[in-house]
């Protein structure tokens, strides 16, 4: 690399500079703390969520439905 002597000095000279606390030690694999869903979320969040899908979900559904009536009015001239 074109400047790797100056690259390998600035690492040395910042982990000389670094607290001995502040150098992470090696990591194991092992999750330290895996929060749960009740951690993640209040009780008024769920609430939103359920309007939120809601307010998503119906007005789709309920265009995919008038789209098959119209289809099948023009098909079959049922009205």
């Amino acid at each position: 690399m074109l400047f790797q002597n100056k690259i390998d000095r600035a690492f040395k000279y910042q982990h000389e500079q670094a607290a001995p606390n502040e150098i992470p030690e090696e990591y194991n694999g092992e999750k330290l703390y895996e929060p749960t869903l009740e951690d993640m979320l209040d009780k008024k969040d769920m609430f939103s969520l359920i309007v939120s899908a809601w307010i998503t979900i119906v007005p789709a559904c309920l265009g995919v439905l008038l789209l098959i009536v119209f289809i099948a009015q023009l098909i079959f001239r049922i009205f």
